[in-house]
């Protein structure tokens, strides 16, 4: 997930830092961290083919599809409830005090 942010922001830093947003608030509200994996380069798809280049849009893709594909045993798990849940603020809490 870090490569692909850092990719996405590499490429447009103001869509790919926006995806990585809305990454974040995917898992802040689902609690699920393949949601957010998944999230990001998709939603970089929609600024990628019409405000990017074609190549930039085929990269997004890739990405898209690679994300899923290592991510689909954590999304299938969601259903079934065996699919670990994380609270992010609850974890920086802790960490901070």
């Amino acid at each position: 997930m870090a490569c692909t942010c850092a990719a996405l922001v590499s490429i447009s830093f103001g869509y790919g830092l926006l995806a990585c947003i809305i990454g974040l608030i995917g898992v802040l509200i689902s609690h699920y961290l393949p949601v957010g994996a998944v999230l990001i380069p998709v939603v970089f798809l929609v600024p990628a083919f019409y405000f990017l280049r074609n190549e930039v849009g085929i990269l997004a893709v890739i990405l898209s599809l690679v994300m899923l594909q290592r991510h689909m045993p954590g999304l299938k798990n969601i259903p079934t409830g065996t699919e670990p849940r994380k609270n992010l603020l609850k974890a920086l809490k802790r960490r901070k005090g």
